[in-house]
């Protein structure tokens, strides 16, 4: 488990058991007419990848958009490549919308964007 601080911005992902930070997440783009929110998650600490920070850091923040701001609906995009985050992301219920062909450009090489979302009462 971890805590996050902040307000509007962006909030800060530290572990329990060191408070330094590891990450960021953030809802953005909230509106009360659509209900719906994107959001955006780095876990930077390579130390602190595929230990469940992720996981649950999703799991919080899609709880508190549902819950206190009312939200219908959480979209992310993913670089297709990346696997493991995917894999985080289908763990707490988002299911893939859509793909954006090779929208994304890295270390000269195109990349595909997937599109992600999750409605109100399907996080797991």
């Amino acid at each position: 488990m971890g805590r996050s601080s902040g307000g509007g911005q962006p909030c800060r992902h530290e572990p329990l058991d060191a408070p330094r930070l590891i990450g960021s997440v953030r809802l953005r783009g909230a509106a009360p007419e659509t209900g719906e929110a994107e959001l955006d998650l780095r876990i930077g600490d390579k130390d602190y990848w595929g230990r469940g920070y992720a996981t649950d850091t999703m799991r919080v923040i899609c709880r508190y958009g549902f819950d206190e701001m009312r939200l219908h609906r959480i979209a992310l995009t993913v670089v297709a490549d990346n696997v493991p985050a995917r894999r985080v992301y289908e763990k707490v219920g988002f299911v893939e919308e859509g793909r954006r062909r090779e929208c994304f450009r890295r270390d000269g090489k195109w990349h595909d964007m997937i599109v992600m979302g999750l409605l109100e009462g399907e996080l797991r």
